[in-house]
């Protein structure tokens, strides 16, 4: 299933103009320097094609489509057509093993004798000339020569280059599928009846995977060997489907807008035709930036992708709050981790965009509430979400880890993972504050793993359970304090008490309540007074033993949403006239 919707995509991206996607036996690979040749193979000069860095000014390679050999290449001799390093191309090195760059060169002067001997164009002609004396040592070669020791070369005649002109590539092209003639069999992945790759292209860019590569499907050990059959001729896949799904991951993996890396695991998004939400499914809930993509991308900006969440949050359907997506059309996401040489399938999931998008704006409308300040994020990306549950002593693996099995909980709809509750419980305890993106995640967490149904947006005097009316007391209780002795106490009854508070009420709350009388009398705050016996009278006086973990998270809930509103913020006495007013509506 995977394999064949990566070969689709890949047919689709071959349709379109301007994808970078490469044709068979052709692959994007990382170029420097391009030999300029006059029409009788003599050097002419040494152009420089890098580009700068995305970042800084460093210069680095540029991508060009060139002819592919399908495979990482070993140890061996193994040479490139129309391109490679100058080990290859000019027979020198700075390796200090002379013996075998005489062999990298000859490889190279015997593949471009062989093939280009079927074609007579001056270009074919020039390039053998200029293969059989390179100039290693020309002064424009050493001009450069520090930055091309290690670098891939192309070549160049007039305004064209080489691996460009369609008289070459197709003697590549033809070469390839004259290979392997005794390898067919039926394809698993088309079901056609064609010659089966031995070995399946490299897939790069998988975070923590081997930079030269890795392999989704691959046997290298004789343990693997079925029936006589070795190789990748155990799970037979034809060279152009071979071709087709490693072209389409690669393309994916070097797409930022459709891929995201996830602790161990990159993350890929695809669809089945042209959509907005394959650039953007990603961003909606990692909340990273995008830039510009390919012609085909149809990137959102990020206050776009607010507005399609707003809506969202209204209630409104996902026709209506993104009228620009068809609804109908499929969305495949992939996650991949590196495993030795090989990659493993962390995740694969696939839905329509309407599932997806509900999927999505179910989170947020599970995450969403009131907002103490207004610079607190409106829609938290998960990476926020970790960063608040992880507290203090995070470390950056443990932020991706947490972030890679949240969004897979997003994506599919399911429960979100239930250590978060605890994770993020034991932060508040340790002195955290409980801001507005720990308590959307509690309330987020209540609603989807424990199905808690009574309205937790904003504070609730109403809320039948003891839990949240007691997180609501002991706010007032910290306020009325705050309110006595002033803001600059040292260490207030939420930093001594909020652990065992929402752990143990029983034990706490006697002792302060009976402090809180005392800084009632001193602060002269009898409206506090008044609050407390209401919520005490919700309660009915009595304080429970122990809170489990949910009436934990309610306890939390409740402290915060009483301390939470615009005119909250700093004035406990702004706080007490607008709970008292709530209370009487």
């Amino acid at each position: 299933m995977i394999l064949q919707e990566l070969n689709r995509y890949y047919q689709r991206l071959s349709e379109q103009e301007d994808t970078g996607a490469a044709s068979e036996g052709f692959a994007p690979q990382s170029i420097s320097f391009a030999l300029q040749l006059d029409e009788q193979g003599r050097l002419l000069d040494v152009r420089d094609v890098r580009v700068p860095a995305a970042k800084g000014k460093k210069l680095v390679p540029f991508k060009m489509i060139v002819p592919s050999l399908g495979k990482a290449r070993t140890s061996g001799v193994e040479p490139n057509f129309l391109w490679d390093g100058p080990a290859y191309v000019l027979g020198r090195d700075d390796k200090g093993k002379p013996e075998r760059t005489a062999m990298c060169r000859n490889a190279f002067l015997s593949l471009h004798e062989e093939l280009l001997a079927l074609v007579n164009t001056p270009e074919a002609i020039a390039l053998l000339r200029f293969l059989r004396n390179p100039p290693a040592h020309d002064p424009r070669i050493e001009e450069k020569w520090e930055d091309m020791a290690n670098a891939n070369l192309v070549f160049r005649i007039g305004k064209s280059y080489l691996h460009e002109i369609p008289a070459l590539r197709e003697i590549w092209s033809a070469r390839g599928q004259n290979a392997d003639a005794d390898t067919a069999g039926v394809c698993l992945v088309t079901g056609e009846h064609t010659a089966i790759a031995k070995l399946h292209p490299s897939i790069k860019g998988v975070y923590g995977a081997q930079s030269s590569g890795a392999a989704i499907s691959a046997y290298n050990q004789d343990s693997f060997v079925s029936y006589g059959k070795e190789q990748n001729l155990n799970a037979p896949v034809g060279k152009a489907a071979a071709f087709g799904y490693t072209t389409a991951l690669n393309h994916l993996l070097a797409t930022p807008e459709q891929s995201l890396r996830l602790g161990a695991a990159t993350v890929v998004c695809w669809a089945e035709s042209a959509t907005p939400l394959e650039s953007n499914l990603l961003a909606f809930i990692s909340g990273q930036q995008n830039g510009t993509a390919g012609p085909e991308a149809d990137t959102a900006s990020a206050r776009e992708r607010t507005a399609v969440l707003r809506r969202l949050g209204q209630g409104l359907p996902v026709p209506r709050a993104w009228p620009e997506l068809d609804p109908g059309v499929r969305i495949f996401i992939l996650a991949l981790k590196p495993n030795a040489s090989r990659l493993a399938i962390s995740f694969f999931l696939q839905g329509t965009a309407e599932e997806f998008m509900e999927h999505v704006g179910s989170w947020y409308q599970a995450l969403a509430i009131d907002r103490r300040f207004d610079d607190e994020p409106e829609f938290p990306s998960v990476w926020q979400i970790a960063r608040a549950v992880l507290g203090k002593h995070r470390k950056a693996e443990d932020i991706q880890r947490l972030g890679d099995e949240l969004i897979k909980s997003i994506l599919a709809g399911t429960t979100y993972p239930a250590y978060l509750l605890p994770m993020c419980l034991q932060c508040l305890r340790s002195g955290d504050a409980v801001s507005s993106v720990r308590a959307g995640l509690l309330k987020a967490m209540l609603i989807k793993n424990y199905a808690h149904e009574e309205e937790l947006m904003s504070l609730n005097p109403n809320h039948p359970n003891p839990a949240y009316q007691l997180g609501r007391l002991f706010a007032l209780l910290v306020g009325v304090q705050r309110k006595a002795i002033g803001p600059n106490i040292n260490a207030d009854i939420r930093d001594k008490y909020y652990g065992s508070a929402s752990a143990t009420p029983a034990m706490v709350f006697p002792l302060l309540l009976r402090n809180a009388q005392n800084h009632i009398s001193k602060a002269k705050a009898w409206g506090y007074d008044k609050l407390i016996r209401d919520v005490l009278e919700r309660i009915d006086n009595e304080f429970p033993a122990n809170l489990n973990l949910q009436d934990q998270g309610l306890f939390a809930l409740g402290y915060y949403h009483q301390r939470v509103g615009k005119d909250m913020k700093s004035d406990d006495d702004a706080m007490l006239e607008n709970s008292l007013a709530t209370q009487q509506q």
